[in-house]
């Protein structure tokens, strides 16, 4: 099973709400080491709509709220969208996945959610250069699905972070540091 599969089980058990979308990078010989594994939009939509039964979580007229993972998350999706090294030019194969993104995101569902697309990079390189290429990176995403899937811009916001925001369970230069979050905003 890849990696991508495991981390997106993992996640699902977790039941933290961001979507990850994590970046791979090209090789040497400009080529893609592998074709990266496609998530289906019903899945994406799946993982970030809160469960709205009226009898979920009800004891005796109680509502029970689901507690929020660490940083107040609740769901978590990694998705696999890929640049270039050094690049902010999405790559053929990071379409088929935005492609199901743009789905999810313009679904009933999540069609009126706000998102914040925040680029993430690895710990390779120098910092403020990592958080202008990751930014550049948010904004591409933003930029592909504003255009391609006629979004209302007021719908997702982009910034970077660079490498100051690592996943914990990854070495800070692996490639898996290296993507977008997109997380849900509070309504204004």
């Amino acid at each position: 099973m890849t990696e991508i599969r495991r981390v997106c089980r993992q996640a699902g058990a977790a039941g933290q709400l961001m979507l990850l979308v994590g970046f791979a990078a090209l090789g040497s010989s400009g080529a893609l080491a592998d074709a990266p594994a496609v998530l289906d939009s019903q899945s994406i939509v799946r993982s970030l709509t809160p469960s709205s039964s009226p009898s979920a979580g009800m004891t005796r007229g109680f509502t029970v709220a689901a507690r929020p993972a660490a940083g107040g998350a609740e769901h978590k999706v990694d998705l696999d969208i890929r640049f270039a090294n050094n690049s902010t030019q999405l790559s053929e194969s990071a379409h088929s996945q935005l492609a199901e993104l743009g789905a999810a995101l313009n679904s009933p569902q999540l069609a009126h959610t706000r998102f914040l697309i925040a680029g993430h990079t690895s710990a390779t390189g120098a910092a403020e250069y990592n958080r202008k290429l990751s930014e550049s990176r948010a904004q591409a995403v933003r930029a592909y699905l504003l255009q391609q899937f006629k979004i209302p811009a007021d719908r997702i916001e982009a910034t970077g972070y660079g490498a100051s925001r690592p996943l914990p369970q990854f070495p800070p230069e692996s490639i898996q540091q290296r993507r977008v979050e997109i997380t849900p905003l509070p309504q204004p």
